[in-house]
């Protein structure tokens, strides 16, 4: 009943059927040879139907008849589980495909065998296509099932971990799970060129990215005694104040001047719009394929972080890839991290930079905007955003930054400047 169609409810609700249901449960006819519980499954459903199809009178009326007779009391307690809501149905993007439903209609209503051989090897390919769909997106999700659980272990171990007092069994199980998250970051980084055009699912991919890298790096730093690099001292940060006319910015904040018109822009940042920029959400998704490459292959180099701000626990820093994307040696690939040491909540996070209008800047949308409070045993929170800098006249870069988040009931807002950047002639060999 809860995924069938009207055709079938209407079937339920003619009195030929319902009376063998009233059967069941009347005294008069087989009510005293019939257990409780059965007796008791068929009142919930005639109840449950009778609120769930109002258009259905036949049914509420047989329920009223039994309530007027004293077999029914009382209205049953039907579970939410157990009603007519219908499951929802997941949007195919196979099967939602208008084009061919709209071609794949024509051809149904012909009487040509040509036309009919037709939409059989299209009906055929749907579901060829529907079913990879299906078991990819299966696929997906036993991946990132595996990276939450391996990353919950291995935190949990972690947190109980001592170097003098832990056994030696302890440190192989902990080396074992250290081991099944690096491999799974090879698994990821396939889940990344493998998924279709899907926003939110490689959204769930850089998280379990975050995640994989956050709790490698805390096994280094707590078993192996390693030190993560995280700062490097010498980086500036001044006032925004007024900005001047000349920049080109990203994030689309007012208080940011706009882009100037493409006409004013060097050739090769029309380029780099008609690559990126205009092929609209596909586009930006297509560039999240690839910096999911760079970003697990890629930062491998010796160039050391920058840090922008670290300020009451809060920190963000640039990482630098070592290549440059496949044509474009004139773009700097950049991964923005924020981190939350802070033992409060940090919330609408809004990270916006601003560059020389001889630059050109975009910022992908970040994987987050919350950070949840500093747990010591735990690694901290962490918003990943990935940012790409075209410098085609190979300039000395000096970038400003704006920075507005809420620190606990606080509302903060930094600005600053960034110029610690790699040499112009480094890029995409760092």
């Amino acid at each position: 009943m809860k995924n069938c169609g009207r055709r079938f409810h209407n079937e339920v609700g003619k009195f030929r059927f319902l009376n063998e249901l009233i059967k069941i449960v009347s005294p008069k006819y087989l009510g005293d040879r019939v257990s409780e519980r059965v007796k008791t499954k068929v009142i919930e459903l005639l109840y449950s139907w009778s609120v769930a199809l109002p258009d259905e009178a036949k049914i509420i009326e047989a329920y009223q008849m039994l309530k007027k007779q004293g077999i029914v009391a009382e209205d049953p307690v039907v579970p939410v589980d157990k009603t007519l809501v219908p499951s929802p149905k997941p949007k195919n993007p196979v099967f939602d495909n208008e084009e061919k439903s709209k071609r794949l209609a024509e051809l149904l209503k012909s009487k040509k065998p040509d036309d009919l051989q037709e939409a059989n090897r299209i009906i055929k390919n749907m579901v060829k296509e529907d079913e990879a769909l299906q078991q990819k997106v299966s696929h997906r999700a036993s991946i990132l099932e595996e990276v939450d659980n391996s990353v919950k272990l291995l935190n949990e171990m972690l947190s109980h971990f001592n170097r003098d007092e832990s056994t030696q069994e302890d440190k192989e199980l902990l080396k074992d799970l250290y081991n099944d998250c690096d491999k799974l970051r090879t698994a990821v980084f396939r889940l990344a060129t493998e998924t279709d055009d899907d926003d939110s699912a490689l959204g769930d991919i850089l998280h379990a990215s975050d995640d994989l890298s956050r709790v490698i790096n805390s096994y280094k730093k707590i078993v192996e005694g390693q030190t993560i690099m995280i700062d490097i001292p010498g980086s500036t940060a001044a006032e925004l104040g007024a900005q001047p006319s000349s920049s080109n910015t990203s994030s689309g904040s007012s208080s940011f001047p706009t882009s100037p018109p493409p006409s004013q822009l060097p050739s090769s940042f029309s380029l780099l719009d008609d690559e990126l920029g205009s092929l609209g959400k596909n586009g930006f998704i297509v560039l999240l394929k690839l910096l999911c490459v760079i970003y697990f292959y890629l930062f491998t180099g010796k160039e050391c972080p920058v840090t922008a701000y670290d300020k009451d626990g809060v920190g963000v820093l640039l990482h630098f890839a070592t290549d440059h994307p496949p044509g474009r040696p004139d773009v700097l690939v950049v991964v923005v991290s924020m981190l939350n040491t802070a033992p409060l909540l940090v919330k609408n996070v809004v990270f916006q930079v601003a560059v020389p209008k001889s630059m050109k800047v975009k910022l992908q949308p970040p994987s987050g905007t919350e950070m949840a409070p500093f747990n010591p045993f735990m690694p901290p929170s962490s918003i990943t955003q990935i940012m790409l800098l075209a410098n085609p006249l190979k300039e000395k870069v000096r970038m400003r930054y704006k920075l507005t988040f809420i620190l606990g009931d606080r509302q903060v807002t930094e600005s600053g400047e960034i110029d610690k950047f790699p040499p112009v002639e480094r890029w995409g060999h760092l």
